[in-house]
């Protein structure tokens, strides 16, 4: 009986313990982030200005953003580049989410990542066009929604012009980005950034802990 009962304890342990792990991910070890702005911040995650992604900053309906202008040296120069911290991921085969927080207005948003599947340059752009996944169509709203990008093949050797992934609007507008994080476990459902750190009852012992609570606001 004894050992039953030590063997339940355990088991419960080990429960509430698989619980808090997953609400207490720690930045740089389990997700990665940047805030776009006039002064870009994150954690091993950094916007590249390149010849075919060159961004200003800018403020949309209050919030200090970075933009992707269009028309920019013609049709096909609307991306916004994003470098991964070799120390976090690099050349594998990853399974991860890409959250962005995106200004809803245009035609169309697609993220082009650099993978081990199908797509240009040996797979160094797939996205929406490949078969990823859809490809994600503003509703203008004129609000700062979330939208999340489940990727199953990842490669990210910086094959991607020297970067691992881009968001484009394939020369059909402008895009404005604010936030965007790399996770690797599937991401609240609904993602609500105003909320990530809350405390929130996990458990029925009404133990309290902080979800996401390094992402900054």
């Amino acid at each position: 009986m004894r050992y039953i009962t030590l063997l339940t304890v355990l088991m419960l342990s080990f429960t509430i313990f698989s619980v808090y792990a997953k609400e207490n991910p720690v930045a740089g070890k389990d997700y990665i982030w940047i805030d776009l702005g006039k002064k870009n911040e994150g954690v091993l995650l950094t916007q590249s200005e390149q010849a075919d992604g060159v961004t200003e900053p800018d403020t949309k309906a209050g919030v200090d953003c970075r933009k992707q202008p269009y028309p920019y040296n013609g049709p096909g120069h609307n991306h916004i580049y994003f470098k991964i911290d070799d120390s976090f991921m690099f050349s594998g085969n990853f399974k991860v989410w890409i959250v962005m927080e995106y200004f809803d207005v245009g035609e169309q948003i697609d993220c082009q990542y650099d993978s081990n599947g199908a797509g240009p340059v040996n797979g160094a752009f797939r996205g929406a066009g490949d078969g990823a996944f859809p490809v994600l169509r503003p509703t203008n709203t004129e609000k700062w929604l979330i939208h999340v990008w489940p990727i199953k093949d990842g490669k990210f050797e910086n094959r991607a012009n020297g970067s691992d992934f881009r968001f484009s609007t394939h020369a059909s507008g402008d895009m404005w980005i604010n936030r965007v994080w790399i996770t690797l476990f599937e991401p609240p459902n609904p993602f609500n950034p105003d909320n990530l750190g809350r405390p929130k009852s996990v458990h029925p012992g009404s133990k309290l802990a902080i979800a996401w609570g390094m992402v900054r606001r």
